[in-house]
């Protein structure tokens, strides 16, 4: 399947200082026309100018499971899309700047399911839309499906093997719920 959707308008919201394991956040949001939501985007700036991008429906802005919930109203093309947006927005200001995707484990409590760490249905939504989104000619595209996460690795960087490495310790240090995964 290709995407062909446009995704939908991306408004630049604020900058954030750190308020965690990341030096400041980038806000962004949007209006999906088919779930009738509001979405808000971070892309969390952590050193090697590397972005962490998030997103969670608005509603869902005050739960600890924001990132897990399930929205299910059948706009993730254009909901992805959308947030990948941000990139060339973020590129503008650090040209070197990589960019990762960690799918969180689905919560479901309708359903009771609790995702596992590996391979959940974020991460294989990211591996299999990504690259459809993004080409490699800026970017190394790499997956870790033991922890499911996506990383675009900026090709201007001289020692890819090295920012990957410095990557992972990022990921591995700001959620810890990955320590004891093979990444």
């Amino acid at each position: 399947m290709r995407l062909i959707s446009k995704g939908y308008n991306i408004k630049f919201i604020q900058t954030h200082p750190s308020c965690s394991n990341h030096e400041k956040r980038y806000v962004f949001k949007f209006f999906s026309l088919k779930t009738k939501l509001h979405y808000v985007i971070y892309a969390d700036y952590h050193e090697h100018d590397f972005f962490a991008v998030k997103f969670y429906a608005k509603k869902d802005r005050k739960s600890n499971r924001k990132y897990s919930n399930i929205i299910n109203k059948g706009d993730v093309a254009n909901i992805l899309i959308t947030c990948a947006k941000s990139i060339p927005e973020l590129l503008k200001i650090y040209p070197k700047a990589s960019f990762g995707f960690i799918g969180a484990r689905t919560i479901d409590v309708k359903s009771e399911k609790v995702e596992g760490y590996k391979k959940n249905q974020r991460f294989r939504l990211y591996k299999y839309h990504v690259p459809q989104l993004i080409g490699d000619k800026t970017f190394l595209h790499k997956s870790y499906p033991n922890a499911s996460s996506y990383i675009l690795l900026n090709r201007k960087n001289m020692d890819l093997v090295k920012t990957e490495k410095a990557i992972k310790n990022i990921v591995v240090n700001t959620y810890p719920g990955l320590l004891n995964i093979e990444f």
